[in-house]
């Protein structure tokens, strides 16, 4: 099989943090292939927050998913793919989760704010509920379950505190796997020609579009688990064993 695509998921896969640099050996892993192969970031980051690992690499001539699938940013700039939430559903959102959180924001706009009940907020793609801890994590995870059939809800890394997490909810449309499926339909390359790195559960919908599903060594349990093969952790340019082992 001769792949085509290599969607690299960013946060704990390529970078530890929000503010850390790409190791200079998985950039030149990228470097190495990226004429051969379709490299797309997928993450939960804004175009803002993305657009610095898409020139650290050198592959902003590509399409990529941001904002957790609710945005697919095409090559000249433009948001091609956008599913946003309402005001009802913001509301719905927080009233839920209110007694459990640690904090609550919504991107807006392309932007993340700190969300204030009762205030508007336009163009919102994500509602992003923050626990400190795994047992908080759970907590709101059963405060929001009612929600899982009309919201999409995903659990991804803390940038800042590693034993939290960031409970991400959607629109039921607005999905990892939604975007690169309408990236692969745009490039006509099919699931079984597609590699995913990941490292979080907000993955699991990365790895159902993917032929190819590779955890990273320091990735969740559970994700470890559906991945075809585990690599090296970031530490150890993971991403670079992955691309040398399937790619060069």
């Amino acid at each position: 099989m001769k792949y085509k695509l290599l969607i690299l998921d960013v946060d704990g896969v390529l970078v530890k943090n929000k503010d850390a640099s790409i190791s200079s050996k998985v950039i030149d892993a990228v470097q190495a292939i990226k004429n051969k192969v379709k490299i797309t970031l997928c993450t939960g980051r804004t175009k803002i927050d993305t657009q610095r690992i898409i020139d650290s690499l050198g592959i902003s001539n590509n399409y990529h998913v941001i904002e957790s699938g609710a945005k697919v940013l095409a090559p000249n700039g433009t948001y091609e793919y956008e599913k946003l939430l309402s005001s009802n559903d913001i509301s719905t959102i927080y009233l839920m989760s209110k007694n459990t959180i640690a904090n609550i924001a919504v991107c807006s706009q392309g932007n993340w704010i700190d969300y204030h009940e009762g205030e508007q907020y336009e163009e919102v793609t994500t509602v992003s509920l923050h626990s400190h801890n795994q047992d908080q994590t759970r907590k709101i995870l059963l405060a929001v379950k009612d929600l899982e059939q009309t919201y999409h809800i995903a659990v991804g890394s803390h940038w800042q505190i590693p034993e939290g997490n960031f409970i991400l909810i959607t629109n039921r449309e607005a999905s990892k796997k939604h975007g690169i499926e309408y990236i692969q339909n745009k490039s006509t390359i099919s699931k079984e020609e597609t590699i995913a790195i990941g490292d979080m559960p907000n993955d699991l919908p990365l790895f159902e579009a993917s032929g190819l599903k590779i955890a990273m060594g320091n990735a969740d349990k559970e994700l470890k688990k559906q991945a075809d093969f585990i690599t090296k952790n970031i530490d150890d340019a993971g991403v670079a064993y992955a691309i040398d082992t399937y790619l060069v």
